[in-house]
């Protein structure tokens, strides 16, 4: 029987040996949740591993998340983790060798389709560590990595890998990382093997998530070249406790509306689309549901914002309804793929129906304005131009623009690239106030 043990519902330290942190190994969300509350449960003074009891609702408290989420998700991750294993890497006599771990000896769970009063009691896991991790885990007084459960409760699978690996030089404040190193640890040789996609499907969002959820900031990154080829980069971070503030000037945000300046038609740059999509899903299709990187990165090559959206929704409301059979992230994946709905969403399709009739009038009356104004002065669209480059923020997306085009802009770019566009309209709009009435700042 799992030992009972009380320990504080507000500090759970998680303490790794360094060569664990750096294992080569690869968790999807529910077994790193596993592991970490397994990990919590470990005390400092515990010479042996203990039969260690998860509870469910306990984990719904410790990772905050939502009280409806199904005991399936833990018994799936546990009995998963069964199968995962630890990769070290050491040196002996100059050789390199690779010691590997199996993690969990034994899974005690409630078996599936049972019913019945009483049966929130036994939604519990026990689990035992194999010996072999004793020295990974246990009565650790060097070379070691300590941290607060609750500062990567919210943070996805791999986020959890980079936060780790830059927590054990937190005394010195920065971190180089090899490109190399990185892939080897995380096991993700073979997704992303472009720089630029790993960077940007990976490295980036991790940092987004670290540093809105952890207790250490990431404030700059360089990165590390051989030539022409980008082969580490260098992180610098401090805890947010010790952060600066910085001023920012205030920048407003031009009416999201679509319109053109002239008569030229909208033209999306494809991969900048598909980052702006994997940037808003990820931490919902990746983090929440499961859905691995590679599998949500081919999908967003055949499916619109739109549709994403509405299988999020559908997906969160089954999932709410208990209505999920299998895993979260297959259930998803059909819903995007057969386009599943429910009498929400058709009701709301009904609505935006409706709203989009409004903002196609809108925006017909918005573009009507803009024509007589740039008829009775052509010079504005080049007054709102100068003026948008005064502004600092903005100026330093611009020049990130001419150094992409290899060129100065010129009033064409700001007609041809919807971004850019995007800024001329809300800057004539806001020239220009007393000409739009009610239309400004509408939606």
């Amino acid at each position: 029987m799992a030992k009972k043990r009380k320990r504080s519902q507000s500090i759970q330290i998680i303490k790794k040996s360094n060569d664990l942190i750096e294992a080569r190994y690869r968790f999807d969300i529910w077994e790193t949740r596993v592991f970490l509350s397994v990990l919590g449960n470990i005390h400092r003074d515990d010479e042996d591993f203990q039969s260690y009891r998860i509870r469910y609702n306990e984990m719904i408290k410790s990772f905050g998340l939502k009280s409806h989420q199904s005991y399936d998700l833990l018994r799936k991750g546990a009995r998963s983790l069964m199968s995962k294993t630890f990769r070290v890497n050491n040196k002996v006599d100059g050789f390199d060798r690779v010691k590997e771990y199996h993690i969990i000896r034994t899974v005690d769970y409630l078996q599936e389709g049972q019913e019945g009063s009483g049966i929130e009691n036994q939604e519990y896991i026990d689990i035992t560590v194999e010996p072999e991790m004793r020295p990974l885990l246990l009565q650790l007084q060097k070379n070691f990595t300590a941290y607060n459960l609750k500062h990567v409760a919210k943070l996805g699978a791999q986020p959890v890998r980079l936060y780790e690996l830059l927590k054990q030089y937190e005394s010195i404040g920065n971190r180089k990382l090899l490109i190399e190193d990185m892939r080897r640890m995380l096991e993700y040789e073979n997704e992303y093997p472009r720089f630029a996609d790993f960077y940007r499907y990976f490295i980036k969002p991790a940092i987004a998530a670290i540093n809105k959820n952890t207790d250490i900031e990431v404030y700059k990154e360089e990165k590390i070249k051989q030539g022409r080829r980008v082969h580490g980069i260098h992180f610098y971070f401090r805890a947010k406790d010790k952060q600066m503030k910085i001023p920012i000037e205030p920048v407003k945000e031009s009416p999201s509306i679509n319109f053109s300046i002239g008569d030229s038609s909208s033209i999306d740059n494809q991969t900048t689309d598909k980052d702006r999509l994997f940037a808003k899903y990820q931490e919902v299709v990746i983090s929440k549901f499961g859905v691995t990187p590679s599998v949500f990165m081919k999908l967003l090559d055949s499916f619109t914002d739109a549709e994403l959206d509405q299988a999020v929704r559908v997906t969160r409301r089954a999932n709410y309804n208990q209505q999920i059979k299998s895993n979260i992230a297959g259930f998803f994946i059909q819903a995007l793929k057969k386009g599943y709905t429910d009498p929400k969403e058709e009701a709301r399709k009904g609505r935006v129906v409706d709203e989009k009739t409004k903002k196609a009038k809108r925006n017909k009356q918005i573009n009507d304005i803009i024509r007589t104004i740039t008829k009775e002065n052509p010079k504005i669209t080049e007054q709102a131009i100068q003026s948008l480059s005064e502004n600092y923020i903005i100026k330093a997306i611009l020049d990130e623009k001419e150094s992409e085009l290899g060129r100065p802009l010129t009033v064409e770019d700001f007609r041809k690239y919807k971004v850019l566009r995007e800024m001329v309209k809300g800057k004539i709009m806001e020239m220009e106030a007393g000409r739009f009435g009610g239309l400004k700042g509408t939606k």
